[in-house]
């Protein structure tokens, strides 16, 4: 059992959760309407589970990202 958070996105849903030995958040999003049968990829990948520290680097990605400074590798 988690603890819903506020999200300033619509449709996406926050949930502080307890990792084993530390917090994470689950961010969980609708899958998208699909033409197309669904894959195994499709499937499984609607949430992922983040440490503090994961998402804080997650943050600083997509920051970078929304302002077009995204570093190629």
């Amino acid at each position: 059992m988690g603890t819903d958070l506020k999200s300033s996105t619509q449709d996406i849903s926050l949930v502080r959760i307890w990792g084993g030995k530390e917090q994470k958040m689950q961010v969980t999003m609708p899958r998208p309407e699909h033409e197309r049968e669904l894959t195994t990829a499709d499937v499984f990948f609607t949430s992922i589970q983040l440490t503090r520290d994961e998402a804080k680097t997650l943050a600083l990605d997509l920051l970078r990202f929304s302002e077009h400074q995204e570093i190629e590798e």
